[in-house]
């Protein structure tokens, strides 16, 4: 008898090393879990590691499922009802190789216009997984072939996130609207993301090879430094050497949308974005 409650007191001080070392990081993977595990308790097996420790910590609200191999790290005076989501935590612990873009890259740098209860986490098709809920907010992946360039890693508490480079969140926003939230959010939003490198921008843009782009980029850049305190420096030098790419047939801003043509960038630009623009 006298064993067997010295062996279990050993496993209570183990269970709470363990949930004291995952305290810190708030949001944890299962792999997390493990690498800790490894430190304090010596084992890596994680079928053990689950089952001994890990579920007894869930059973203990210490730890709160968000979906298979993700958890939220409670604090000993959280109640799980009450648990504040940290969505961009969250998201930036759903697969290795990632990046957070478009609208949720926007609301890192604190320039999003609107906040929006999803959140984008851009990854490889063959990374997938499949849209799910958790605090009241919604994490959707979106597909890129490019995980890497113009991604920055941020510190973030005590872990850190990979985030698109502003320039990169232009661009993407623009070339991809329905993630930034349709036009009128993405303006609104972008024109007050300051500290954008304009010829890395210009770079990014003509990298693309793409004539809508090119377009889209160009106008919207225009707009924007005649509209907005952070966008006013833009040299007129780079808005020509856009303007220069632009060749062929008008081209609509959006698509199959009518309305009138702006003829130096060759686009058919929506009836009245302009005016639901000007609030900003």
């Amino acid at each position: 008898m006298a064993y067997c409650i010295k062996k279990v007191k050993k496993l209570r001080r183990k269970t709470e090393e363990l949930y004291t070392s995952l305290l810190p990081m708030r949001i944890v993977t299962f792999d997390d879990i493990v690498q800790q595990a490894s430190k304090k308790l010596t084992t890596t097996n994680r079928r053990y590691i689950y089952r001994k420790y890990v579920k007894k910590l869930i059973e203990a609200e210490k730890l709160q499922p968000i979906r298979k191999g993700l958890y939220a790290v409670l604090n000993p005076l959280e109640r799980p009802e009450k648990h504040e989501t940290d969505k961009l935590l969250i998201a930036s612990k759903i697969r290795k190789k990632y990046y957070l873009g478009f609208h949720t890259a926007l609301e890192y740098y604190g320039s999003a216009y609107s906040a929006f209860n999803e959140a984008y986490v851009c990854i490889q098709a063959r990374d997938r997984f499949d849209p799910f809920s958790y605090g009241g907010f919604t994490f959707k992946p979106v597909f890129t072939k490019d995980t890497l360039s113009q991604v920055l890693k941020k510190p973030y508490g005590q872990s850190f996130l990979k985030v698109s480079s502003k320039e990169r969140t232009f661009v993407e926003c623009i070339d991809r609207v329905q993630y930034a939230g349709g036009w009128e959010e993405c303006i609104k939003s972008l024109s007050t993301l300051r500290g954008i490198d304009h010829e890395e921008l210009l770079a990014l843009t003509l990298n693309q090879r793409r004539q809508i782009l090119i377009r889209q980029v160009g106008y919207f850049l225009e707009y924007l430094k005649n509209t907005s305190p952070f966008y006013e420096h833009i040299d007129q030098g780079l808005l020509e050497k856009l303007k220069k790419q632009v060749k062929g047939s008008p081209q609509y801003l959006a698509r199959k949308e009518p309305g009138e043509l702006n003829t130096k960038w060759r686009l058919y630009i929506p009836e009245n974005l302009e005016e639901k623009l000007k609030e900003i």
